[in-house]
């Protein structure tokens, strides 16, 4: 059937499918976010708020939807028919359990950051990895009953572990499958929505939770990662995604701008320097800066609930006594898996994180070690790191 004059049809992919829509070319990117949260039971506008809408524009880079912008007017791909975009959070929540309530976006948000963990953009170590593959039965699945779950077809380990993972052990499937079922009998009782509140709880604690990286340089060239996540912007050595070399939380920074190829952040502090740093492309620059602008709002407004009392916080006792068996459960699987580790098949990212775990740091004390000392001396750090150092 021929279309109508002026419309456009979207594939809009999720992590529970496909929709496809047909809008008009007036339509604002907010509009449609409206129309495909409805659909998906994301009533709430402060859980709205945390998602958008990814794409490829021309030239191949990811990009989100200016929701204030009229959907058509974007660089979509004009050769793409149905035009493609991926509904995705955003943003990120600092803590999961006291921020998403809904149980539709807690299943959405649960889903994409199993996405992340399982296709390896969010390092997770071995041992986690098979604790969440538990997780995901549980509340897949239920309860185990070894008269319907078997390793063979009940378990897609491919679908639940990282290929980092399974390729640094020499385990078959079905031998996979057996520890993923043995840590998934220890979730026995566990509601299933509770089961991933509890993979969320812990996942947020992960090196590369909520952060997205670009690559950026210093004056001297030197190629860096930048980090920006819902607490602040890191910078990161080329090849170590995992651990801050430097940070600055969002209550320094006061301005964040670029002029083509150098951004501009002014501190809080004004007798500190400015922290300039260089990213090549344009376009790519806007999607920073709209990125570090949302985070920073979304940083403002906990705050602002946090000191007028407007979020709950789990009974910590309670929380407490579930980390301790966690660990427990842990260092049992740590244990087995070590028996059938290829040392030699080490990625940078799990050299870096062994280093912290052996140093006891874990993510928010090696943040907080990056951001230490005052601002002036970091940005001056930053300027003169080096390739060798890198």
């Amino acid at each position: 059937m021929k279309k109508k004059k002026g419309i456009t049809t979207l594939q809009i992919t999720h992590v529970e499918g496909v929709e496809v829509y047909d809008i008009d070319k007036k339509m604002l990117g907010q509009q449609l976010l409206d129309m495909v949260c409805e659909k998906l039971g994301v009533s709430d506008p402060l859980d709205s708020a945390l998602y958008s809408f990814e794409y490829k524009d021309k030239k191949e880079f990811d990009a989100f939807l200016k929701l204030e912008k009229k959907v058509m007017s974007q660089d979509l791909n004009k050769k793409e028919d149905p035009k493609l975009l991926t509904f995705k959070a955003k943003y990120f929540p600092e803590s999961v359990g006291d921020e998403i309530i809904n149980t539709v976006v807690q299943r959405l948000f649960w889903r994409q950051i199993k996405e992340g963990i399982v296709d390896d953009s969010i390092y997770c170590p071995p041992e986690l990895c098979v604790l969440f593959a538990a997780q995901a039965m549980q509340f897949e699945h239920g309860d185990f009953d070894p008269a319907v779950h078997s390793p063979e077809k009940t378990v897609a380990v491919e679908k639940e572990l990282p290929t980092r993972v399974i390729s640094q052990h020499g385990l078959t499937p079905p031998q996979w499958g057996e520890r993923i079922i043995n840590a998934w009998q220890a979730q026995r009782g566990t509601p299933k929505g509770e089961a991933i509140m509890d993979y969320l709880n812990i996942a947020q604690d992960l090196e590369q939770y909520g952060v997205t990286y670009f690559e950026v340089a210093n004056k001297k060239g030197t190629r860096l990662w930048l980090g920006v996540h819902n607490l602040g912007m890191d910078v990161y050595e080329f090849n170590n995604k995992v651990t801050p070399r430097l940070g600055f939380p969002w209550a320094e920074i006061r301005n964040i701008s670029f002029n083509d190829k150098k951004f501009t952040i002014k501190m809080v502090n004004k007798d500190a320097p400015d922290f300039k740093f260089f990213s090549p492309r344009f376009k790519v620059n806007k999607r920073i800066l709209a990125l570090c602008v949302g985070n920073h709002r979304f940083f403002v407004m906990r705050r602002k609930a946090q000191a007028e009392g407007a979020l709950e916080t789990e009974d910590r006792a309670t929380l407490e006594a579930k980390l301790r068996r966690t660990k427990e459960q842990l260092l049992a699987i740590r244990r087995d898996l070590d028996s059938v580790k290829d040392d030699t098949k080490q990625t940078a990212e799990d050299k870096a994180h062994l280093a912290n775990e052996a140093a006891g740091m874990d993510k928010f004390k090696t943040m907080k070690k990056a951001q230490s000392g005052d601002a002036a001396r970091r940005i001056m750090d930053f300027e003169n790191l080096t390739e060798a150092e890198c």
